[in-house]
Parts: structure tokens; C-alpha cells; sequence
């Protein structure tokens, strides 16, 4: 696994995240805050502030998982793609949630 290629998958959802679904961008969220700042710290937030709250759990699902081994299924997860057909704005997306 190469910071090289892990810098390209990043690039690669900056440039298709309004085609992904809100189950893969969570998924993404979490392997890039585990390779890029270890386990998560904190209490869970509120029912009240939803985003903060989905984000937190999914972020605390792959806890314990390492920089390396992070980095590498955010590799593979981004590599493996299935985009939708039509962008979706986050607007838009909060709504499916």
C-alpha cells in the first residue's frame, strides 16, 4: 500500500462522491478518519444532532483497525465503486438518511 495510492483514491471520491450512496460515502468517511487519525475519541453525540451522530458510528464500527490496514480497504473500497447514475447533492442525500 502506497501514500501514492492512497492520495489517488482520495482525489477519486473528491471527484464522484455526489454518485455514491449514503451507505458507501459512510463506509469511506470512516476507513479515511481511521488511516488518517486512529481511533476514534468522545462521547457519541446526541439523537439530535443526526450527522454528527451517523458519522461518529460509522468512524467507531472499524475502531481498533490500524492506519495501515484502514488505508488499504479505503484503497480497495474506492477501486470497487458502484456509482450511481445521477449525482446527488448532500442536500438531497440527508434526506434518504
Amino acid at each position: 500500500m502506497s501514500e501514492e495510492g492512497f492520495a489517488k483514491a482520495k482525489k477519486k471520491v473528491e471527484d464522484l462522491y455526489t454518485r455514491m450512496d449514503n451507505v458507501t460515502i459512510r463506509k469511506i468517511y470512516a476507513l479515511y478518519k481511521q488511516a488518517t487519525e486512529g481511533d476514534i475519541s468522545g462521547k457519541r453525540p446526541s439523537a439530535i444532532r443526526f450527522r454528527e451522530r451517523i458519522k461518529f458510528d460509522a468512524w467507531s464500527s472499524i475502531s481498533g483497525m490500524s492506519s495501515e490496514d484502514a488505508k488499504a480497504e479505503y484503497i480497495k473500497l474506492v477501486d470497487n465503486l458502484v456509482l450511481n447514475d445521477q449525482e446527488i447533492s448532500c442536500d438531497a442525500r440527508e434526506k434518504l438518511a
